[in-house]
């Protein structure tokens, strides 16, 4: 073994070889099984299909859409797809895209561990909690916004205490990759850099050099802005603000399951718990000195959090809007504590350790089951030929007891099925009846005549006349016997069916 390497591999006392492990075993739910029971992923890949195969006649995108490339939030999760498609399938360049996340996510909390000089080993807990709502939810562009706005609070600590070229170079592309995948983590940076800014104003140079590194991302937003008051695109109707509030202390109260309530059972509670009794241990034991301006950051989040809507409907429609903070909040709660660890004192992250390893070993035989469930709905999407128009209707799926938050599936606690019937537009193109209108990189050139979805089970052919096919879970007896269709094949509970013919009206 060489120098540098065994320098490594001994690090911080075998801390290397402690998160190659937990990095290893975080990757285990993303790769073993086909499905994973994320919300908002088979829309956002349907987008995503529509943006890399749009000029492609067979898929017959450009048949029903328009294409829109603006530099706005969520299009560097869809040119990063559209890159990956060119050398792997869709479904595969979704897994590298989380797989990075999941690598990037822990390495950028250490990162701000080390700028706020806190001791490496209390990054360990960012492994677990890359696992959060967020991820649940498939706010993939999202995570990876988090992540690398990680990098840039790093890199802007770094640049204010010494204000060199590279990193102010280096602090400038994280802010525009980060408002390039998502707004609301760069917004969140951004409102937390002016506050650092404001205590270290005594270093001019300093502000002055950050400041220009970050004004080309604020540039970007700016354009944004002006880009749609024109176009009209995102920002929809008039009429001032609107939107869902949660009360301070129902807020409060919900901020332990907003970090962490993945799957039924208190196997993810658990988890969540033991990672706040170490850093209160550790908060006993050690103190939190050092590091005020950590703790003003995380004041401010706390702030936010309470102060900022649960949902808007106008003038934009944004569903779960505060709940996102508290997993970004968590990871920065953990850095607290101060001090070195050393020898058997470091013993004391073995909780966390385990924590790190028994959750994704969790959510793989969660994701398994989930997966095999649904194999049935996958493979005769896998039967649906490329370019074809596809209506799905997963009746008695996607409205389950409780909220509507709760309704979903027993390897998850989120809706996992609201948005399942974009999965054979984000696999074979054609036109998805319920993908995302946000403006990029796709728009559709008109709106479809299908329901909006098929909550009330009450769907039939003739409700949405123009696909060319129908997946249909439970299907009535009579919808075989439509005469301008054909049982294409029959799996468990789904049936594909072709519309052979136009349909003619109801007698």
């Amino acid at each position: 073994m060489n120098g540098k390497l065994r320098q490594l591999v001994t690090w911080e006392g075998g801390l290397a070889l402690v998160w190659l492990l937990l990095t290893i075993v975080a990757l285990v739910p993303v790769w073993s099984q086909r499905l994973l029971p994320m919300l908002d992923t088979p829309s956002h890949l349907a987008l995503a299909r529509g943006w890399h195969s749009f000029h492609d006649p067979a898929f017959h995108i450009a048949d029903f859409y328009n294409l829109r490339i603006r530099p706005v939030p969520y299009l560097a999760f869809y040119a990063t797809i559209d890159l990956l498609m060119y050398a792997m399938p869709i479904e595969l360049a979704n897994k590298v895209f989380l797989s990075a996340y999941l690598v990037l996510f822990p390495l950028s909390i250490l990162s701000v561990a080390r700028a706020f000089g806190r001791s490496p080993w209390l990054a360990l807990g960012a492994f677990p909690l890359a696992f959060n709502q967020n991820w649940i939810y498939g706010f993939s562009s999202f995570l990876m916004s988090v992540a690398l706005s990680g990098f840039a609070l790093a890199q802007l600590l770094y640049v204010l205490r010494e204000p060199t070229t590279r990193r102010a170079l280096g602090l400038g592309a994280l802010c525009v990759l980060a408002y390039a995948f998502h707004i609301l983590p760069w917004a969140m940076f951004g409102l937390g850099a002016i506050v650092l800014l404001w205590m270290w104003r005594r270093s001019v140079r300093a502000i002055v050099v950050a400041a220009v590194a970050m004004a080309p991302s604020v540039l970007l937003a700016l354009y944004a802005i002006w880009d749609d008051r024109v176009e009209g695109v995102y920002m929809k109707g008039q009429g001032g603000f609107e939107g869902v509030f949660k009360s301070f202390p129902a807020a409060v109260g919900e901020w332990p399951r907003r970090v962490m309530e993945l799957f039924p059972g208190r196997i993810d509670g658990v988890v969540l718990a033991v990672l706040v009794v170490t850093t209160l241990a550790l908060l006993w034991w050690r103190g939190a000195k050092g590091a005020p301006a950590l703790v003003v950051l995380l004041v401010l989040m706390g702030l936010e959090y309470v102060t900022l809507p649960y949902s808007i409907s106008k003038p934009m429609s944004w569903w779960f809007v505060s709940p996102r903070i508290p997993s970004m909040m968590a990871p920065l709660l953990l850095l607290l504590p101060s001090g070195t660890f050393t020898g058997k004192q470091r013993l004391v992250f073995l909780p966390v350790v385990v924590a790190g390893l028994v959750l994704p070993l969790q959510l793989s035989r969660l994701y398994r089951s989930f997966s095999r469930r649904n194999a049935s709905f996958m493979n005769l999407c896998d039967h649906i030929p490329d370019g074809a128009s596809t209506f799905v209707d997963y009746r008695g799926m996607v409205k389950g007891k409780g909220s509507a938050e709760r309704s979903g599936d027993p390897a998850t606690a989120g809706p996992v099925y609201w948005h399942f019937g974009s999965w054979p537009m984000a696999l074979h193109g054609g036109f998805g009846a319920h993908i995302f209108d946000q403006g990029i990189p796709i728009r559709p050139k008109q709106k479809s005549t299908a329901p909006v979805a098929a909550l009330a089970d009450s769907f039939t052919f003739r409700a949405a006349p123009e696909f060319d096919y129908y997946l249909v879970r439970d299907a009535p007896e009579y919808f075989d016997r439509e005469p301008s269709v054909e049982v294409v094949e029959k799996r468990n509970d789904w049936t594909l069916y072709h519309r052979t013919h136009a349909m003619t009206e109801e007698p």
